[in-house]
């Protein structure tokens, strides 16, 4: 050690022995880490302010015409559709391909998708051929028609959804999505449990509340519509519950054998339903109804339940009921059946789904069978 070390105050170094503050350093890596930050971010503001991408963040595909088209000509895309979703042999998840016109010319792509060249003059421009806007059209499960060409049909509809969260979920579980669902209205949670069964791929249908003849001693819930009740009260009603949840195909009644055998009452349902581009599903429990009559005189997709499946609730009996239903869709070469979402209903439904198509049936939504 020299000397004069002895005299140098601590912590300071001798004339061209200038130490590097460890802090001083720190400091210096954070300004040149914030300094690329601030780079990057104004590069990426600068990118997007000045590239033209009106499409980013879609879907695109680049096909090649394999004609000259005019310079009026429009092009647009017919439908898209992905491949069948597996597991499920029958689902498609957007319309079905149309077939070429002489005004219009379609084109085939390897990947399913219809390239169509589109006239500005077609006056069908504005309302697409095979496309609706009513609910019944909009939120009805495609499906492959030649997978089940020649098939009996049988279509399934489990209600009293929405009410017990126990059994929604159970349901929700074990149903394949072919099976159609029926909420009630009362139930928390609706739009939670619909998007999800609406995921799933199920069809939805509104339960709605109707008089019955011991009515008010049996009464099926708020809002019920009433034959007793002006067309203005029940109108009010049905929007209350309509409003529930969204992205049904239609309705089922409720009860109801007093409201469905009144052709007023019922004349005056229909017509909301035919506005609203809202199906009928008769559950098939009172014999006096009128709905279907009604709905067909207007022109209104409508149904009648073969069976209800589970009117006795052993499993032996729920499995019975099923097989007649088998020999119906065969008699008939179409079955509707209906249950409630009872644990032992939903078990016994799910587990004669499993192999229904290998005895030669198949399991359908609701709507192929009103579409028939």
């Amino acid at each position: 050690m020299a000397a004069n070390d002895l005299k140098q105050p601590l912590g300071q170094t001798q004339a061209g022995q200038t130490q590097k503050s460890p802090l001083l350093t720190a400091k210096r890596f954070m300004l040149a880490s914030l300094s690329l930050f601030l780079i990057l971010v104004l590069g990426l503001i600068a990118w997007i302010v000045f590239t033209d991408t009106p499409n980013g963040g879609y879907p695109m595909k680049v096909v090649a015409l394999s004609e000259k088209t005019g310079g009026q000509t429009m092009i647009g895309i017919d439908g898209i559709r992905p491949g069948i979703k597996p597991g499920v042999p029958e689902a498609l998840s957007s319309a079905v391909r149309r077939q070429p016109s002489s005004d219009n010319d379609i084109m085939g792509n390897q990947n399913g998708a219809d390239i169509k060249i589109l006239d500005p003059s077609d006056p069908s421009l504005n309302n697409p051929a095979g496309f609706s806007d009513k609910a019944f059209d909009k939120y009805a499960r495609q499906v492959n028609s030649e997978a089940i060409a020649g098939l009996p049909k049988i279509a399934i509809i489990v209600d009293g959804l929405g009410l017990s969260q126990t059994t929604t979920q159970e349901a929700l579980s074990l149903l394949p999505p072919d099976i159609s669902l029926a909420f009630a209205p009362y139930g928390n949670g609706l739009d939670r449990w619909t998007r999800r069964a609406r995921t799933q791929g199920h069809e939805l249908l509104l339960q709605v509340p109707m008089e019955p003849f011991d009515y008010p001693n049996n009464d099926p819930g708020p809002h019920t519509l009433l034959t007793s009740a002006s067309g203005e009260e029940n109108r009010e009603n049905l929007d209350w519950l309509l409003s529930r949840f969204d992205a049904y195909i239609g309705i089922m009644n409720y009860m109801g054998a007093r409201f469905t055998a009144d052709e007023l009452s019922g004349g005056d349902l229909v017509r909301e339903l035919s506005d609203r581009g809202l199906a009928y599903i008769d559950n098939g429990a009172s014999g006096r109804s009128r709905m279907n009559d009604i709905a067909n005189s207007q022109n209104v997709p409508n149904l009648r339940a073969d069976y209800i499946i589970d009117a006795r609730g052993r499993s032996q009996d729920i499995e019975t009921r099923l097989t007649q239903l088998e020999t119906l869709a065969q008699e008939k070469g179409k079955a509707l059946g209906i249950a409630t979402a009872f644990p032992i209903s939903v078990r016994t439904i799910a587990t004669w789904t499993q192999n229904l198509r290998q005895r030669g049936f198949a399991l359908v939504p609701v709507t192929t069978l009103l579409k028939e």
